[in-house]
């Protein structure tokens, strides 16, 4: 799911959203649904309940009278929580009720007229909360129309990638493959980090075992965070795109996964034990409890991140609840790592689990990304927690990747495209999309890195992919 607005803070373009729709799908990305999240909640707005009575012929259902800014309504109401004084969310007739579609009518309850209808979080589909109406703060204006009292006012495009788009499995991606197109520059937030005096290297060291499931492995540690909701405006762009907030650290990481493309996961720092990750694989039919509760047998073709006494995480795939983030959370370890993709492939499938980390992971993500996201997720969250960043980070990178070198043919490539495009206009298009061009080589020189500048129509472009992409 990518936010039309998101795209546009990331980079300059004029397209409204049709015609966005025709660019991306003319780049290979087929858009499937289109959302606009002001339409959704239409005739939804915040209002006050002013008092409450019991319906006269039925036990379960009470009276409500409503204000909603401008005039005051009579609702029917079945949830158990309702009581005067409360803000909350009123549909008004001829709202859509997001959860299942039903069109809202004035209409009458064993014989009382009702004008609307309180809602709970499930119903407008923004939490899982169905167990009573949403109560907002008291303090919440009545009148005010959801989408403005959530921000949003935003439109929501749902595409669908082959396999080799793997680098547009984000808005980062997506704002790439536009920026190519339009010539303007992708924007994007400076990483300022303010750390305390303490080396992260005195709290926590890292050793990785099994090298090929983990070519790469880094870390921060944020400090005396405070555990709290996220602001509103996290929270609503998560919830628009697919995520159900749950707390600031997670909802850092869901956020950071979607803007970069690089998963990542939060460790309580006091529950790993010995001051040590160790990546390697388990023994056979070892137990484990991840996060969603349940019980996984492991076997030792599983990459799993652990401590000096037990597994705390199936890498890339799911944390375990014995180290996940709660209330009392004080001090967190924020992991950011590469894990190769046939291993994260496996392991998903043997273990039924598709989680959105290893959705990607088995993929492929940017190996050379994994720092940035590390430093733009410790940033947000100490900014968020009033948390303290540990001084450095610890990165593992045994055996670096060589960048990918390609061979390119200009006529052959004229040839598939059917355009008769210049060597200079293959040189723009590649450089648009982050292609580093080592040079141009003449036929003689095929066999070598170093190229030369020709017109000849075989001529050959060689090109440092740099993770970026295969073509």
């Amino acid at each position: 799911l990518i936010s039309y607005n998101w795209l546009k803070e990331l980079v300059d373009f004029d397209y409204s959203i049709k015609e966005l729709e025709n660019v991306l799908t003319m780049l290979g990305i087929e858009v499937e649904q289109i959302t606009d999240f002001s339409n959704k909640y239409n005739n939804f707005i915040t209002a006050k309940v002013l008092e409450t009575t019991k319906h006269p012929d039925a036990d379960k259902l009470t009276i409500c009278k409503v204000n909603t800014g401008s005039e005051i309504k009579n609702v029917i109401c079945g949830a158990p929580n309702v009581a005067p004084g409360q803000s909350v969310i009123l549909a008004l007739p001829d709202a859509i009720i997001p959860a299942n579609n039903l069109k809202l009518e004035k209409r009458k309850v064993r014989g009382v007229t009702s004008e609307g209808m309180i809602c709970s979080q499930a119903e407008l589909q923004i939490g899982t909360d169905s167990s009573g109406i949403w109560v907002l703060p008291e303090d919440v204006k009545p009148g005010i129309p959801l989408a403005d009292y959530l921000n949003l006012n935003d439109i929501i495009l749902e595409i669908s990638l082959t396999p080799n788009k793997s680098d547009c499995n984000s808005h980062l991606g997506i704002a790439r493959e536009i920026s190519a197109v339009t010539g303007k520059p992708v924007k994007l937030n400076p990483i300022e980090i303010k750390e305390s005096n303490k080396n992260i290297n005195e709290s926590i060291s890292v050793i990785i075992q099994d090298k090929e499931k983990c070519p790469r492995y880094s870390c921060r540690i944020i400090r005396n965070v405070n555990i709290k909701e996220s602001p509103n405006w996290l929270k609503s762009r998560l919830t628009m795109l697919g995520f159900r907030p749950k707390n600031v650290i997670v909802d850092v990481t869901n956020y950071v996964l979607i803007e970069l493309g690089q998963p990542l996961h939060a460790f309580d720092l006091n529950k790993i034990t010995g001051n040590k990750i160790i990546c390697k694989t388990p023994q056979n039919s070892e137990k484990f409890i991840t996060l969603d509760g349940k019980e996984r047998t492991l076997d030792d073709k599983i990459l799993m991140i652990c401590d000096e006494q037990k597994p705390i995480a199936i890498g890339g795939v799911m944390g375990g609840q014995n180290s996940e983030i709660d209330d009392n959370t004080t001090d967190v370890l924020l992991e950011s790592a590469f894990f190769s993709p046939p291993s994260i492939r496996r392991t998903a499938k043997k273990l039924q689990i598709q989680s959105d980390a290893s959705y990607r992971f088995e993929r492929g993500v940017d190996i050379e990304n994994i720092i940035f996201a590390l430093n733009r997720a410790t940033q947000l969250i100490a900014e968020l927690t009033d948390g303290n960043i540990d001084k450095g980070y610890i990165d593992i990178y045994p055996e670096p990747k060589q960048k990918t070198k390609l061979k390119l043919r200009y006529q052959k490539a004229r040839d598939i495209i059917g355009q008769n495009i210049s060597n200079q206009q293959i040189n723009n298009l590649l450089q648009k999309l982050n292609f580093d061009i080592i040079n141009t080589m003449t036929p003689m020189h095929r066999n070598c890195c170093l190229l030369y500048t020709s017109d000849a129509a075989d001529d050959l472009l060689c090109v440092d992919l740099g993770g970026r992409r295969i073509i």
